[in-house]
């Protein structure tokens, strides 16, 4: 073979492996840039999202202990108020502990149901249960707000254990 047949447009044989080799290399690059930031996206949009869960908890808390501390809420309220929390705080660490390898423990329904216990086995909460609207003694206030403080700490906790979490590896699912 002479030189004009290992030549096309004007290039070698070798500098035409060179090109493809750069090609292929380019390709693998941003496929994989492209599959690391998907990745990437995707984690940090789940673990938003549980931060904003724990946040909603967190916001909704203040604001019935608020309503409590005021005088504003009824027993009946109450007892639905803590069912829908019950369901939510729930939901969460279940999905949690699901998701990430550090959340076998259901911390914050634990805390929802000793301050749901403590709230509705009080002596204002029974003996005004069919009133209009509930008001605590300094004491119970009192007790409230320990018990709100320690949850506070739990949801703080807790976003920062979703920062730190790693993801479950996944069984693959035989078919």
């Amino acid at each position: 073979m002479d030189r004009q047949e290992l030549m096309l447009c004007g290039l070698q044989i070798s500098d035409w492996i060179a090109v493809v080799e750069i090609i292929v290399t380019s390709a693998i690059g941003i496929w994989v840039a492209i599959t690391v930031q998907n990745n990437l996206t995707k984690s940090r949009y789940l673990k938003e999202y549980f931060i904003n869960e724990v946040k909603d908890i967190r916001d909704l808390y203040k604001s019935f202990i608020n309503r409590l501390y005021k005088s504003e809420i009824s027993a009946i309220d109450i007892k639905d108020w803590f069912k829908v929390m019950s369901e939510r705080t729930q939901n969460l660490d279940k999905f949690l502990g699901e998701e990430y390898c550090k959340f076998d423990s259901f911390l914050i329904v634990s805390k929802h149901a000793e301050i749901q216990q403590t709230i509705t086995s009080m002596d204002e909460f029974n003996e005004n249960y069919k009133e209009p609207t509930i008001s605590f003694a300094n004491s119970s206030k009192k007790e409230i707000l320990k018990l709100h403080s320690e949850l506070s700490c739990v949801l703080t906790q807790r976003i920062i254990d979703i920062n730190s979490a790693k993801k479950r590896k996944r069984k693959k699912k035989s078919i």
